[in-house]
């Protein structure tokens, strides 16, 4: 839309918006006059399809109205393509037919499109047969109805995850620079499972699992992508169901349970490190593992850092109390980290208080979809910081995911 038009034609858009009872959230490159626009459309009913192709023939004769263009940045497609004389008139359309059938006399290279284009209505994605069966979750998906196959329609396919800079989403694309390991392929591959078409062994199917392998789960696409599809949380339930009755790789148990095993190191950490730092046996500890040999184990600390915290004494004893969240890492690995942010904080006048209880977040977990477990780590959580949630007393955590995880 020409940008001196632009406020005109959105309050217009929004008059035809309410005549179709539809409500719609604006968003894109407004200074250069390309709006993007999400629509509470109804895919699923033969009324709803109605309505929406009543509401596009309106629509675009508005664009057309203002001197704008249907297409925006993103092409034609099968969305735009029937209302494209509108936009062109029908003798150059009539010249893009004549101009395909030199170069396509078969017409063989994408067909539907631009010219003797397929009708808005038909190849609908969902439509009224769409009904993906319900399945029961350990996540909610609250936003998305309580449904994770509606969770799975969050993609519109923009493609912002291929990008090759900026940002965070998607590392994993990036490597490889295969759709499959893009967040929108694997949005897609999750959607074809709930379809039960392409993709007949659901919750076990192997390309699924192959597609979501390489996913860090590092939340970027939640982050980045405009719509906030959330990767991570698809694959920790699908690897939940996937696993369900199997056993799994030995590195999802050296890793998800990574809190247990520094747990049981604490008693015994020198014996601890060298098994795992002497050449030789370390080798063997890693393949017990599952773990790269070109990786290094990491050093379990000689002391934790709940042991340091309990034999010393009392600081600003009657003062503003605050809770030194001990995470399974800074307690057991880098206590010295947690020691200066103790120290940090009674300078600055508080009493730290510390939960001598093993309480983990259990984040590894959500990465091998180890969800019932989790949930319990969680339950034991809020059991053992409640008495703190009623005084208010305030909650430091120092690591970030940590902190997400709860």
């Amino acid at each position: 839309m020409p940008p001196e038009k632009l406020g005109p034609y959105l309050r217009e858009l929004c008059d035809v918006y309410d005549a179709h009872g539809y409500k719609g959230a604006f968003y894109g490159h407004f200074g250069q006059g390309c709006v993007h626009t999400r629509i509470t459309f109804d895919f699923y009913t033969a009324e709803g399809i109605q309505l929406y192709r009543r509401f596009m023939d309106d629509a675009t004769t508005l664009v057309t109205k203002y001197g704008g263009s249907l297409s925006g940045e993103h092409g034609d497609g099968q969305s735009k393509a029937e209302f494209l004389s509108k936009m062109f008139g029908t003798e150059l359309v009539e010249a893009f037919r004549e101009f395909k059938q030199v170069w396509d006399p078969e017409w063989k290279m994408n067909p539907g499109k631009v010219v003797d284009a397929y009708r808005i209505d038909e190849n609908l994605r969902l439509g009224t047969d769409y009904n993906p069966p319900p399945v029961d979750t350990h996540f909610h998906f609250r936003e998305d109805g309580n449904s994770f196959a509606h969770a799975t329609l969050r993609c519109v396919g923009m493609g912002e995850c291929r990008r090759q800079h900026k940002q965070t989403m998607c590392p994993s694309y990036r490597a490889t620079m295969e759709e499959k390991h893009s967040t929108r392929g694997r949005a897609h591959m999750l959607f074809e499972m709930m379809q039960g078409e392409v993709i007949e062994d659901g919750w076990r199917s192997h390309d699924v699992y192959e597609a979501l392998d390489l996913c860090l789960s590092c939340k970027g696409c939640k982050h980045d992508c405009p719509v906030n599809v959330d990767m991570a949380t698809y694959k920790a339930e699908f690897l939940s169901h996937y696993y369900q009755g199997r056993l799994r790789p030995r590195y999802a148990y050296a890793m998800g349970l990574v809190d247990k095993w520094a747990q049981l190191t604490s008693f015994a950490p020198e014996a601890a490190n060298f098994l795992s730092q002497t050449s030789g046996l370390s080798s063997l500890a890693k393949l017990l593992g599952g773990i790269a040999q070109q990786r290094a184990m990491p050093k379990f600390a000689r002391q934790t850092f709940q042991s340091w915290f309990r034999h010393r004494p009392t600081r600003n004893h009657g003062n503003p109390q605050v809770l030194l969240w001990a995470d399974t890492f800074n307690n057991y690995f880098h206590p010295e980290v947690a020691a200066a942010a103790t120290e940090v904080l009674e300078e600055a006048g508080y009493q730290v208080i510390v939960s001598l209880k093993h309480l983990c977040c259990g984040r590894p977990l959500y990465d091998y979809g180890f969800l019932d477990l989790a949930e319990s780590y969680l339950h034991a959580i809020t059991t053992g910081i409640q008495p703190y949630l009623e005084k208010g007393t305030p909650i430091v955590v120092l690591e970030p995911s940590c902190l997400g995880a709860c």
